[in-house]
């Protein structure tokens, strides 16, 4: 019995029964329904952003930039790192796992229905839990794509360079020397690939095709197109033309090409940062999806590569050195 004046510490504690509904919650079954509700709905969630499609359906953007980020996905192979997998799906088990060990009497009791059954509100405050996450990614996800779409515009001069092209002699795909002095006067676009590549390459042989039909045909017969080979040491005048003919160019506005000697070609590429790397598992060369933009005096003015804010910059600065008409002076004899 309390003394007058004072208030009963059941009367704190359990004002209409708010604690001691808290209470049961943190030491009954229902902590045990709602962590084990939580992980099966991040456990799917994981699996969803696995082995989810990233083509064809509304997410498909997000399992794909999922993949990106949280799985080191490769873009080029479609890999994900399986450590990292296990690590993200192992880390909530792990720690649902401790909570099972700590109050295992408490856990055991989730074999029964009945148990769920009265617990249903946990549950479904984990599922709402879980969605509130899911659709805050998702969300946020839809709102950056969205922004990315914004693209500031082309600033021109400001990122303009002036780097001059090496002298050195190549071998086109019909077997002709090159030399990027040839092209002196002409605007040239040049991009390195190889023939056996089956990733990146493809979609850089679609977006010459595609900036080249853009083009009107007046413009188009002042540019030139120049494909580096990465892979020297296997690459034949007959391969290199083999693969431009079955990819719908021609002859001279592509040159396909390739140094007399690998070592040769490999300094070429160094020299213009075309990096690429092979992989000695596979024999799979890793590049970058890079472009050179060279304007009238031979030398480069842009770099660019497949990101979507340079396709868009690349059409602009590919127009604007189509329009500049420099007076080119004659070479030395």
């Amino acid at each position: 019995m309390s003394a007058p004046g004072t208030i009963s510490l059941s009367t704190v504690v359990t004002p209409r029964g708010g604690w001691s509904a808290a209470g049961r919650f943190l030491t009954g079954a229902g902590l045990a329904v709602f962590l084990l509700t939580a992980l099966v709905g991040y456990e799917a969630f994981l699996l969803l952003t696995i082995f989810g499609p990233t083509e064809g359906w509304w997410l498909a953007d997000f399992v794909r930039d999922f993949q990106l980020w949280c799985f080191r996905g490769d873009p080029r192979t479609g890999g994900i790192s399986w450590l990292a997998v296990s690590v993200m799906m192992f880390e909530p088990a792990f720690v649902v796992g401790v909570a099972a060990i700590l109050w295992r009497q408490k856990f055991a009791l989730l074999v029964h229905p009945g148990t769920w059954w009265v617990h249903i509100k946990a549950a479904l405050a984990a599922g709402v839990l879980i969605a509130g996450c899911v659709g805050g990614l998702i969300y946020y996800a839809r709102a950056d794509a969205v922004r990315a779409l914004i693209l500031p515009p082309f600033p021109g001069e400001r990122i303009r360079v002036q780097l001059a092209l090496p002298g050195t002699i190549l071998i086109d795909q019909k077997g002709g020397t090159f030399s990027f002095a040839d092209l002196r006067g002409r605007v040239v676009l040049v991009t390195g690939v190889y023939a056996a590549c089956t990733t990146a390459c493809p979609e850089i042989f679609l977006e010459l095709k595609a900036l080249l039909d853009e083009l009107p045909v007046t413009e188009r017969a002042e540019l030139s197109v120049v494909a580096l080979s990465l892979n020297p040491e296997y690459e034949t005048t007959e391969l290199m033309d083999a693969v431009t003919t079955a990819r719908g160019f021609s002859h001279p506005e592509l040159r396909y090409v390739n140094g007399r000697d690998p070592a040769v070609m490999h300094d070429l590429l160094t020299r213009l940062q075309f990096s690429a790397t092979r992989n000695p598992e596979n024999g799979i060369i890793d590049h970058a999806n890079l472009f050179l933009l060279v304007d009238r005096t031979n030398h480069i003015a842009y770099r660019f590569t497949l990101d979507p804010r340079h396709r868009a910059w690349m059409r602009a600065a590919l127009r604007s050195l189509l329009n500049e008409t420099h007076v080119i002076p004659p070479r030395a004899s």
